[in-house]
């Protein structure tokens, strides 16, 4: 753990030292018939350790597609509302939870890049990655000793792809997709990037008046395909467009016989608000502009669901498909700050990158990076062919964990989900519990009890403690954002919780705290807190956390003004 490590996102790195040595000395351990394969994938550039056992190579396995909406909130699709609206056409997603189970306690972090990393890792955010660190910090997203899903699922045979957002890492090749288990990948590194250009999103504006210019030293492009900048095809049109051309020709092409990981990440519906001119205009009877760009942005997004389903139906394998859709977090209900950017029709309408508004959780309490219901609840469903026909058109009030696919998907593919490197390096074991049993209704209790968030919140089964300052602490109406958003947005409205407690599944929209009633309980989950924290873990390296200078250089004079990798390049 010496401060000498050259290893993006080192922790859990080389313990020092040159690094080639230390990958000699892991060849000299390996079997023949692994060295080989070894070699060739570092030659291949990327480098997957084999870290799993094959537990169960005759089950059948089903093909697994992933689906992580990026800051979609939970009024903002039809089958989460009461009372339909025309503002919310979601006619695909509805049907995939009619034909599937609704998962309404499916919890992840309140922000992207834990939830990513939880997903990608098998771990809660606090035994991973708890920040925001954008692409340039070589601490951003997962160790690079700590197997991921994809690696885990290419020990059962899989064939592994992914497009859209990853945000879990790039330090190194081993940091990208490839690098982590994944066939190919048509991926962004950062928090988001413009959709049109595929420029890098540096974070919302203050009443600018003119689309933000992105310009080397200080702005990259970040569009990335499989091992390098894809440069051939970043511009040519909207970018959920690209990862539409790129999944519809993964399944042709594929074998149905061969088992399928796809995880479908779209850019939809982070910042900047943009969305093809046509689907604008379905939504022109909207006058508040962000709301009008995001349903705009959740509308085409529930048509390339469609595009995706009808592909898997067409190619025969949607009956052998499990399907999980979800929020990354809840939506951002902050305020405007300022207009959206109304262009011409060759700008592509309206784009908005003013503030962080446009989402609505309604009825639930807060939204992005709070730690109410409205930010950590994720909108979410399974669906497919897979799912066994008694459980199809249910409802699942169970809490789940983002991090419980991984061993969920490792056990349907006939994998020990145990992650023998992590524990070889010393890293934090896997959190993630398998929940096949409960959302195929085997049982009916969930193995997940504890989810803590960080120091300040915790989920205990039907329970949720909150200590501290709380940010989000009010609840949008049916139509929202709104003309109150510009003075009075919920994100602002804080309460202080000394401390508070809910019973999220009889109160989901959490309007009654119960402390003063439960102290008994209030004393049981304090201390479970308390013990829980004790287990937070983090890299030593404090001075990685930052941007490198060396990233941006090597975007420039390596990569051609796209962001990748800019430490262990080969030659």
């Amino acid at each position: 753990k010496g401060k000498k490590k050259c290893i993006g996102q080192t922790r859990g790195g080389n313990p020092g030292g040159n690094p080639l040595s230390a990958i000699l000395r892991l060849l000299t351990m390996m079997a023949p018939a692994c060295l080989l394969a070894t070699l060739l994938g570092v030659v291949a550039f990327s480098f997957v350790p084999v870290t799993a056992t094959v537990i169960n190579d005759a089950a059948p396995k089903p093909h697994i597609v992933m689906v992580i909406v990026d800051d979609l909130g939970h009024a903002n699709t039809g089958y989460n509302r009461a009372e339909q609206t025309p503002e919310v056409v979601t006619p695909n997603m509805d049907a995939l939870v009619k034909e599937g189970v609704h998962l309404h306690r499916h919890y992840v972090h309140q922000m992207c890049t834990p939830t990513r990393s939880a997903f990608q890792s098998g771990r809660l955010p606090i035994h991973v990655q708890l920040t925001l660190a954008g692409p340039c910090s070589a601490n951003s997203g997962i160790p690079r000793n700590m197997t991921t899903i994809a690696s885990k699922l290419k020990l059962a045979g899989y064939q592994t792809h992914m497009m859209g957002k990853w945000d879990c890492g790039m330090a190194t090749p081993t940091h990208t997709p490839h690098g982590r288990g994944f066939d190919s990948g048509l991926t962004y590194f950062s928090h988001g990037n413009w959709a049109w250009s595929e420029a890098e999103w540096q974070g919302s504006y203050n009443k600018a008046t003119s689309l933000p210019a992105c310009n080397l030293p200080s702005c990259a492009k970040d569009l990335w395909d499989t091992a390098g900048p894809a440069n051939t095809i970043n511009g040519t049109k909207h970018e959920e467009y690209l990862f539409r051309d790129r999944f519809l020709e993964i399944i042709d092409k594929h074998d149905p016989s061969v088992p399928l990981f796809m995880v479908y990440a779209p850019k939809i519906a982070h910042y900047p608000l943009q969305a093809p001119l046509e689907y604008q205009q379905k939504f022109s009877f909207i006058n508040e502009s962000h709301r009008m760009v995001y349903h705009s942005m959740v509308n085409f997004l529930d048509d390339q669901l469609g595009n995706l389903t009808a592909a898997l139906k067409a190619k025969g394998m949607w009956k052998d498909t499990l399907m999980v859709l979800t929020a990354d977090n809840g939506g951002y209900v902050k305020s405007f700050q300022g207009d959206c950017y109304h262009g011409t029709e060759a700008e592509h309408g309206v784009s908005c990158f003013n503030g962080e508004a446009g989402a609505n959780n309604f009825p639930l309490r807060g939204g992005k990076y709070c730690h109410f219901e409205g930010g950590v609840r994720g909108n979410s469903f399974a669906s497919g062919g897979f799912l066994p026909a008694s459980v199809r058109g249910t409802d699942q009030d169970e809490p789940i964990h983002v991090a419980d696919w991984y061993a969920t998907f490792a056990g349907l593919a006939g994998v020990d989900p145990h992650d023998h490197e992590a524990e070889k390096w010393g890293l934090p074991p896997i959190d993630s519990l398998d929940v096949w049993p409960l959302l195929s209704g085997q049982v009916q209790t969930s193995p997940r009890e504890d989810i803590l968030f960080d120091r300040t919140a915790l989920v205990h089964k039907t329970f949720k403690l909150l200590t501290g300052r709380q940010a989000g602490a009010s609840w949008s109406g049916p139509q929202y954002p709104n003309h109150t958003t510009a003075t009075d947005p919920v994100y602002d409205r804080s309460i202080n919780c000394n401390p508070c407690l809910f019973d999220v599944s009889a109160d989901p929209e959490e309007r009654n705290d119960i402390a003063e009633q439960q102290p008994t309980l209030v004393k049981f989950l304090q201390e479970r807190m308390a013990n829980i924290s004790k287990t937070i873990w983090s890299g030593s390296e404090t001075e990685l956390d930052r941007d490198d200078p060396a990233c941006m250089k090597t975007a420039a004079t390596r990569w051609g003004g796209f962001l990748g990798p800019w430490l262990e390049l080969p030659n």
